[in-house]
């Protein structure tokens, strides 16, 4: 079975949202607070509302399934808040049981082909420090250009890639 790479929809809100708790939970152990990774587990349901509810306001939202199951997505905007000039990726993942097979890097590809196709000529990822994604973007070049504070709280490294 092939994997497919599809603009998010209102109807994967429920799944998204068990998919978003259940990563994190895997992906931030040991380094999120325990009481917040349970927190996403618990709210599931509101997370889903969210997703719902705010679909228009992220149109660059994709979904990576196998199978018709989501197996990892990837959120990005054209333009950074704190970055001139440059797209953002906000989230990025796969889930465990499906990281290792090159679905990361597709859905990076394939946020990289849109971006080049507006022009924009740099990207940002922010990624939690002690995250072994850390190594994952490196690997794909990004430069460590340096860090700021996520939720106030935890170091997230920022990486810039020249497209």
């Amino acid at each position: 079975m092939n994997p497919i790479i599809r603009k998010r929809k209102i109807e994967d809100s429920t799944e998204l949202a068990h998919s978003i708790a259940v990563v994190w939970n895997t992906t931030y152990k040991g380094i999120v607070d325990d009481d917040f990774l349970k927190s996403l587990l618990n709210h599931q349901k509101e997370s889903a509302e969210r997703l719902k509810n705010n679909i228009n306001e992220k149109p660059d939202y994709y979904v990576l399934t196998l199978q018709d199951k989501i197996i990892g997505w990837i959120y990005y905007t054209l333009d950074s808040d704190n970055y001139e000039n440059a797209a953002e990726i906000h989230s990025l993942y796969i889930l465990k049981e499906y990281q290792g097979n090159g679905y990361g890097k597709m859905l990076y590809d394939y946020a990289v082909k849109n971006i080049t196709k507006k022009g924009i000529k740099k990207l940002i990822i922010g990624c939690l420090d002690g995250n072994p994604s850390n190594n994952f973007y490196k690997h794909l070049g990004g430069k460590y250009i340096g860090n700021h504070l996520f939720r106030e709280k935890y170091v997230e490294n920022i990486y810039l890639f020249e497209l």
